[in-house]
């Protein structure tokens, strides 16, 4: 997918925010259009209209619900360090915004190119500071594994698979030294969750030139030597989810196919159908984005159910590690919010805190459900106003207003609400 460049930044392995909603056979492939990784190619604006929902806009208003909100759900926040508005000198402070807001979880990721600038020479620095500082804070880390260094990348272009694990019979022998090494490395230090590749089925941004095939093997070959060195840890996919029929048909409605989309649901229907991948994750990482209260949890449930015909029935935890909404009220404006949210969250920062308190409730209420996390904790634009000419699709996918604070690291209405869904408060 396109990353449009007069909004995008530093574009690392943190930084492929997909917006894509990769299906199963229960559904087709829906842009949810809010991250990072942009449109893709030829796609100039955002699916228009879903239908109107009935949504409530107030906070917490199940009280019988109250423990399991602030018990049983582990809350989490995402951090681009490689973002211009942040960088590793800044990680510190973030992470420590990121505890006051009551979370107890971070996904972020460290540079593999950095750690292993050539093949077995490790630096451990970067890696360490990280775990350091969220140790610190109390944070628990969702480590994403990110791309490989340019010496270890098919055609050198980091954005395909690594070179010697591009096909499902491949040795990975440079992700099993790196994998490994990094778990024995980082386990004393608190390293308890990875996750593999970002998002593949964005293939012409995140697995350029592979295959599902071959990133299932790829999924193996981390789950395999990460367990291998850390019997504890938890290994989860890149954020690969099913969307429920009701959505699936809505989208149909909206509009055909692209030749695109078809291919970015052949790609996840292959892997929710190949047990390889089925039985090479110990937490399914689900991505929501911006569908709101009312899809988010049937996405998680169609991705669980799906995950289940693949496995042989076997429950796995969700963990969903993508929910965001802008606080601009141009954004929030959009025909397709105004459709598929039922025009419930305007009002810029106070739409995007209804939102948030809203979706976490939902999605805390769903059985399948351990962990969620809200993207991203600092906007990742330093300038919220939308260039002239913009589409939709580039705004969304360039996440403009969609942090928890403004560049300026000044708190949002919405940094209050995650403190209040964290906390089980109302």
């Amino acid at each position: 997918m396109k990353t449009t460049k007069y909004l995008s930044k530093n574009n690392n392995s943190r930084s492929q925010r997909l917006g894509i909603l990769a299906l199963t056979g229960l559904a087709l492939a829906s842009a949810c259009g809010l991250f990072k990784g942009g449109t893709h190619p030829g796609s100039n604006s955002r699916p228009a209209g879903l239908v109107p929902t009935t949504t409530s806009s107030s906070a917490f208003s199940d009280t019988t619900n109250q423990s399991q909100l602030s018990g049983n759900i582990t809350y989490g926040i995402d951090v681009n360090q490689f973002d211009s508005d942040i960088g590793p000198q800044k990680v510190p402070q973030v992470l420590q915004m990121i505890r006051q807001a009551g979370a107890r979880a971070v996904r972020i990721g460290a540079s593999w190119a950095t750690t292993e600038p050539s093949p077995g020479v490790f630096n451990w620095t970067g890696v360490d500071k990280l775990l350091s500082t969220a140790n610190t804070d109390g944070l628990v880390v969702l480590y994403e594994l990110g791309n490989e260094p340019a010496w270890d990348a098919l055609g050198g272009n980091v954005n395909a698979p690594p070179s010697d694990c591009a096909s499902p019979s491949a040795s990975c022998s440079s992700v099993i030294t790196y994998v490994s090494n990094l778990i024995a490395h980082a386990k004393t230090e608190g390293l308890n969750y990875l996750i593999v590749r970002n998002e593949p089925q964005n293939f012409n941004k995140n697995w350029v030139g592979g295959t599902a095939a071959a990133y299932a093997h790829f999924q193996q070959v981390v789950y395999q030597t990460a367990h291998q060195a850390s019997p504890t840890i938890k290994v989860l996919n890149g954020g690969t989810e099913a969307v429920s029929a009701s959505l699936a048909k809505l989208r149909n409605q909206i509009q055909p196919q692209t030749a695109y989309m078809k291919q970015v649901q052949g790609f996840a229907s292959e892997l929710y159908s190949n047990p390889i991948w089925c039985d090479s994750l110990d937490v399914l990482d689900v991505h929501v984005g911006d569908h709101g209260p009312v899809y988010s949890p049937q996405i998680v449930d169609a991705s669980e159910a799906a995950l289940q015909a693949c496995n042989g029935g076997k429950h796995v935890p969700v963990w969903v590690t993508e929910v965001g909404y802008p606080s601009l009220a141009s954004l929030q404006a959009s025909h397709v919010y105004q459709v598929e949210l039922g025009g419930n969250y305007q009002g810029d920062r106070t739409g995007q805190a209804r939102y948030l308190t809203d979706t976490f409730n939902a999605l805390a209420k769903d059985p399948n459900v351990i962990g969620i996390n809200w993207t991203f904790m600092i906007d990742p634009n330093l300038n919220n106003t939308v260039p002239a000419g913009a589409t939709y699709n580039q705004t969304f996918s360039a996440g403009m207003g969609a942090g928890l604070a403004y560049a300026s690291y000044k708190e949002k209405a919405a940094y209050q609400a995650f403190q209040l869904a964290s906390r089980g408060g109302s």
